[in-house]
């Protein structure tokens, strides 16, 4: 699997309703307008990001036009770039999207050598929506001010995907609580992966992964929160249990959701994963962003 490979297949192509591309545009132009003065230098760094950046592979001059009048629209009419933040959080569901967004973001503000205070209360809003934490974010911003902000956001897209075999391990302790352990809901777990921009590979890649977590041997009388807490231990950072706390309440009929306390798997793994009731809410709000559409295996 190449980074090039794997981060054009998220979002390349042609206009698409909602296009996510949208909200990174909105992202630079917050960034850009947030200092009450637009540099020449900030315009080329968002120019060139449209031009050469994976995600934005295939989308053509008219769609791109397209999309930053929409974008200049949306932050005009919000009443200013902070304003907006909440709604480009909304429209990046997935972390990989968010975390090119803020990327995309600090580049464009630093592009005139300093950050002033509407650029910083802008990226502070934008990192808050877009549930960044805050040393993720310095890291992010020093790699925008060091030049080396592609090979920063490529390393962070792999380390996202390696967690997908631990993504699959969850998934198939929610199958087996759910007596539901069987080839149909491994499909439905697959078909589901692939249309979340963080647990997205081939198929066949797929197939393999979750194939090896359902069937994977486990000693008798295990039990589903015992198994969790194994796998808490391989995801010490938070950030990274919240996140798989999202995409398991996405998984969930969308209805269903805001009720998280009295889903049974929902609430062991809250308690496996040690995710505070105030996490828990967010998670809520964040799998809410995801399309109503999604198929779920709920």
């Amino acid at each position: 699997m190449t980074v090039d490979r794997s981060v054009k297949d998220l979002l390349g192509g042609g206009l698409k309703p909602n296009d996510p591309r949208r909200f990174l545009i909105e992202a630079m132009i917050g960034a850009m307008f947030s200092d009450g003065t637009v540099d020449a230098r900030e315009t080329a760094v968002m120019t060139r990001q449209i031009g050469e950046h994976p995600l934005f592979r295939g989308l053509g001059q008219t769609a791109a036009r397209t999309l930053i009048d929409l974008s200049n629209d949306a932050l005009r009419f919000s009443g200013g770039a902070v304003n907006r933040a909440p709604a480009i959080a909304k429209g990046l569901p997935a972390r990989i999207h968010r975390l090119a967004a803020f990327g995309m973001a600090s580049e464009v503000a630093i592009a005139d050598d300093e950050l002033v205070d509407g650029e910083l209360h802008f990226l502070e809003a934008l990192r808050i929506s877009l549930r960044i934490a805050p040393l993720e974010a310095e890291q992010i911003v020093g790699a925008a001010r060091s030049g080396n902000l592609p090979a920063f956001l490529d390393d962070r897209f792999l380390r996202i995907k390696s967690m997908i075999p631990v993504a699959g391990e969850v998934f198939a302790l929610r199958a087996l609580a759910r007596a539901r352990a069987d080839d149909q809901h491994r499909f439905a777990v697959r078909d589901f992966f692939a249309a979340i921009p963080d647990l997205a590979l081939s198929s066949d890649e797929l197939d393999a992964e979750l194939y090896r977590a359902f069937r994977r041997p486990r000693a008798p009388g295990a039990q589903v929160f015992g198994e969790l807490s194994r796998v808490a231990q391989t995801l010490p950072d938070p950030v990274d249990r919240y996140w798989m706390t999202v995409y398991v309440l996405v998984a969930e009929e969308r209805a269903a959701i805001p009720s998280w306390r009295v889903i049974p798997f929902v609430g062991v793994l809250q308690a496996a994963f040690q995710v505070t009731e105030t996490d828990m809410e967010l998670a809520v709000v964040d799998a809410l962003t995801f399309p109503a559409a999604l198929a779920r295996p709920a």
